[in-house]
């Protein structure tokens, strides 16, 4: 018997920092376990992440603050969500 899974892909990837966002291209959930201000301000600019995490949060925890359909702040901005761990 096959069991739905909510998050049918995970992927790890291993690359020098600055070529990180032209080889993940676009993607729902982006997980950066860093500490590189720099680094996480250029995802956070990056059209291509729909969600990041900074820092080890589970892709599948949720904070209802953050934008979401049916939300007014969808028909005023980009759907974005934004997470950062201690």
């Amino acid at each position: 018997m096959a069991h739905n899974q909510p998050f049918p892909f995970a992927g790890a990837v291993e690359a020098p920092q600055n070529e990180v966002l032209y080889r993940i291209g676009s993607t729902l959930v982006l997980t950066a376990i860093t500490e590189d201000e720099a680094f996480m301000q250029s995802l956070f600019v990056s059209s291509n992440v729909d969600r990041l995490n900074l820092g080890a949060i589970p892709t599948n925890r949720v904070s209802w603050e953050q934008p979401h359909e049916g939300n007014l702040f969808e028909h005023l901005y980009r759907r974005r969500a934004l997470q950062r761990g201690q």
